[in-house]
Formats: structure tokens, C-alpha cells, sequence
């Protein structure tokens, strides 16, 4: 595993370039401390052994402390106190062809970023919903898996953008609810919490996997199954969740036949959940 210096240019016989071959994570770096790291290193291990992809866990570790050690010392357009670090691992370089040699050794490379603003606002106002026409293919060999391959998220954002919402309730190829263009999805009814599998395709989130640990640790009952766009309608609250939004509830979901859901931002669900997340982060 070797570290690149953010300044150095992609190579164009980057595996990453080439063939999306690569993981990566986006982390919330908030007065010097890197948020659910713990969970953010396991997911890094952990997707890049899904694709064969070698990652020393400690030396990562020592890279990304150095990386905001240096970035908080550092002058620059970006507020050190909160921002984005983006985490980015490489399947190295290679000629041409998919075929990846054993001598290739993984690439890591770090970009910081602005911490959403807008983000803020949202929170208290909730977030628009549509559903996406785009469907996630099926592959049980990728699901969960943050890789750097983002095409089905970059035609569900292209949808957002023209229906001028903010995100999308996503399905795989089967109809079954799976996530947001860049967000897990839970969503309350009845007094309990759900949340879609993701045996099949979508990203595993650090802040879902977080939240599934808090609400079993505390005792809430939380079910994870294959759910349909139907079942939103019974829900009382619904929220996105990601590294950097945290617990985003969703004021209203726009569904295909063109009839709106409304929800409630502020409910006591919703606080509830936000609570789990926040004593987690402490």
C-alpha cells in the first residue's frame, strides 16, 4: 500500500481511472477528529477485501491522522474545524486489460473538501423526496460495497437535479426499496424501526451501521428485510442517513403514480434516532 500526496496527478494507467477498481470512504472531520472512524476503517478493510484489494489498516490509520494533523495547520479556503476527507484506495497501476497482477500495490490518496453548508437548513426544513426511475443492479458480490464504479448514482442524481428535489428513494431490479442516491434509508411505523437489506445491492453506510448497533444495544426493535415503495406509505417518518448529513429527516416523498407523502420532521422518532447517532459520536 503506498500513500500518493494529494498534489500528484492521476495516472492514466490508474486502476481506479480505468475500471473503477477501488473503494473509498467520506469522512466528517469535526474540530480535528475524524467522526465513526472506527466504522469508517472497517468499511475500508472490509470493501476493499471484496475486491481483492489488500488494505494494512494501520498504516491507513497513521496516513489519514497525519493527513488532518497537516490539514489543520495548513492555510486554505476550507474551515479546519469541519470539513470533508475523502478517502480514496486504488487498485494501483497496470497496463492494459481487467486482470490485476499480485505485484500491484493499492494506491491511497486523500482529497478535503467543504463541509455542506446547506446541510444545516435542511435539517431543520426536511428533505424532498422522488422516486428514482433508475434501478440498482443486482450483485450480491458488490452489495454493500462503497466502490468507486457510481454510475447508477450519478443517472439517479441527474433525475434529482431535473425533478429539482433534493434526493431520490432508490430500487434495486426487483422493486425492493434500497437506499437514497447517496443514503441509507429508515423509516418508522407502528411504533418500530426498518430499514432495507442490502444483500443485493446499495451501499452499507458507516451512520447506518452505527444506528443498527445503538437501536439493538438500547433495545429498540428494528427490522431489516426486502421492503417496497408501498410500505413508505404507512411509515410516520422517514430518514436519510450518511457521514455527513447524520440523521436527515424527509419532509415529503413524490411517488410514481404522482401522489405526495408528507412527514413529520420533528417528530419524536426522528429526535430519538438523532439522539442514538449523537451519543455515539461523543
Amino acid at each position: 500500500m503506498r500513500i500518493i500526496p494529494s498534489a500528484t496527478p492521476i495516472s492514466p494507467s490508474d486502476r481506479a481511472f480505468n475500471y473503477g477498481d477501488g473503494v473509498f470512504s467520506t469522512l466528517l472531520v469535526h474540530n480535528q477528529k475524524p467522526q465513526l472512524y472506527s466504522y469508517h476503517l472497517s468499511r475500508l478493510e472490509h470493501d476493499a477485501a471484496a475486491i481483492k484489494i489488500t488494505v494494512d489498516t494501520c498504516a491507513l490509520e497513521t496516513a489519514i491522522n497525519e493527513q488532518i494533523a497537516a490539514f489543520s495547520n495548513s492555510s486554505n479556503d476550507i474551515s479546519p474545524s469541519k470539513y470533508v476527507l475523502k478517502v480514496h484506495v486504488s487498485g494501483g497501476q497496470a497496463g492494459r486489460g481487467y486482470a490485476r497482477s499480485e505485484d500491484n500495490v493499492p494506491l491511497v490518496r486523500f482529497s478535503q473538501h467543504p463541509y455542506p453548508a446547506h446541510y444545516e437548513g435542511m435539517a431543520k426544513q426536511g428533505m424532498s423526496l422522488i422516486c428514482a426511475q433508475t434501478r440498482l443492479a443486482i450483485q450480491p458480490l458488490l452489495a454493500g460495497v462503497k466502490h468507486m464504479n457510481r454510475l447508477e448514482q450519478v443517472l439517479i442524481k441527474h433525475e434529482v437535479n431535473e425533478a429539482h428535489a433534493d434526493d431520490a428513494l432508490v430500487c434495486d431490479t426487483n422493486d425492493n426499496l434500497i437506499e437514497a442516491s447517496a443514503g441509507n434509508v429508515f423509516f418508522y411505523s407502528q411504533g418500530e424501526w426498518y430499514t432495507p437489506s442490502l444483500k443485493g445491492s446499495g451501499v452499507n453506510g458507516v451512520v447506518r451501521q452505527c444506528l443498527i448497533d445503538s437501536l439493538l444495544n438500547n433495545n429498540h426493535t428494528l427490522h431489516v428485510g426486502e421492503y417496497q415503495l408501498s410500505h413508505i406509505g404507512n411509515a410516520s417518518a422517514v430518514v436519510i442517513t450518511n457521514a455527513l448529513m447524520g440523521v436527515m429527516p424527509v419532509k415529503s416523498v413524490r411517488m410514481p403514480d404522482h401522489s405526495k407523502l408528507e412527514f413529520d420532521v420533528a417528530s419524536e422518532s426522528v429526535l430519538e434516532l438523532s439522539n442514538l447517532l449523537a451519543r455515539a459520536l461523543r
